[in-house]
């Protein structure tokens, strides 16, 4: 990490509390990093950080310059070490070694922005939300699919999944909506048929709201380009479900809490997204199990290539 910490690999840690004993330890910190949190917080402030073309101009030289080491999330060394309980009270809730081995690997990358760090403990993205060593499925499972996109995770879900019951699919951005309705029709009638799409969002409540257009990270936001429907999944199914995925660009927490009658009355499996937020880390974990304490929970980091950042949290 900064300065000669990751001269100690992730895998030599003996836990948390050892990782956090030679983060202290460690007191370097270079004229770069100042000067980019510095660069950071002027941009945050400045009136142009909205525009997405200069975003993306910006970016090229950025890119050339620092290569994969662009985009640190959790706001670096000073953030991990604030957040200390919460790491540390997430890694001792974890269920099994691989999920604390990867959120000591998410934390180096927190201080650093190293991708290789990040990715010690990673999985190949086509495991992303259908892990088998972790999760059992069954030939009646009612898969919800939040965050839809495409289509693509749906086509996932089946090729591993070939017998299941029902799919429902939430995507509220218009023209993503239709490419998947496309997208999915090459299915046979009798699958095809048992997919319910919705072209709408997932949250709290039944609403109307803000979104961003920008393809796969469409966002609700106060700023947005257009309205959509939120509908919250306790009122929109009725029927039990077996398995429940959100990637849904940080309005997971809202999304859990209308799907509190599901999870704790059905508790079905779930595949959530936790990197959109540097808080969601923690946040939607303790969320899952104040919904049902039952579950037993799994982190597992996927390399995403353009987005290395693709953390999920599996409750079974």
């Amino acid at each position: 990490m900064e300065g000669n910490l990751m001269n100690k690999s992730n895998e030599n840690f003996e836990d948390i509390d050892d990782f956090y004993i030679h983060l202290k330890d460690v007191k370097v910190e270079t004229y770069g990093m100042r000067f980019g949190r510095w660069c950071t917080r002027r941009w945050h402030n400045s009136r142009i950080n909205q525009l997405k073309w200069v975003t993306k101009l910006l970016l090229i030289p950025c890119s050339k310059l620092f290569g994969t080491k662009i985009g640190n999330l959790g706001g670096g060394r000073n953030s991990v070490l604030l957040n200390e309980n919460k790491y540390k009270k997430l890694y001792y809730i974890l269920n099994d070694k691989k999920s604390k081995k990867t959120l000591l690997c998410i934390l180096g990358y927190r201080i650093t922005s190293d991708v290789n760090i990040l990715h010690e403990e990673s999985d190949f993205v086509f495991n992303q939300y259908f892990d088998k060593k972790i999760m059992n499925f069954s030939n009646s499972e009612v898969f919800v699919d939040c965050g839809g996109f495409v289509g693509d995770t749906v086509e996932m879900f089946i090729n591993r999944v070939p017998i299941f019951s029902k799919i429902y699919m939430y995507e509220p951005q218009h023209n993503n909506y239709l490419k998947a309705k496309k997208y999915l029709l090459k299915w046979e009638k009798d699958v095809f048929e048992r997919i319910v799409l919705r072209e709408a969002g997932v949250g709290k409540e039944c609403v109307s709201m803000k979104i961003t257009s920008d393809g796969s990270a469409s966002a609700v936001s106060s700023k947005g380009d257009y309205n959509i429907n939120i509908v919250s999944l306790d009122d929109d199914i009725v029927e039990s479900v077996s398995f429940i995925k959100m990637d849904i660009e940080g309005f997971e927490i809202d999304a859990l809490e209308g799907a509190k009658r599901h999870i704790s009355t059905e508790k079905p499996k779930l595949a959530i997204c936790v990197y959109h937020k540097i808080e969601d880390l923690w946040e939607i974990p303790e969320l899952i199990l104040k919904l049902n304490p039952s579950y037993k929970l799994y982190l597992r980091q996927y390399n995403a290539g353009d987005n290395p950042s693709e953390s999920v949290i599996y409750a079974i």
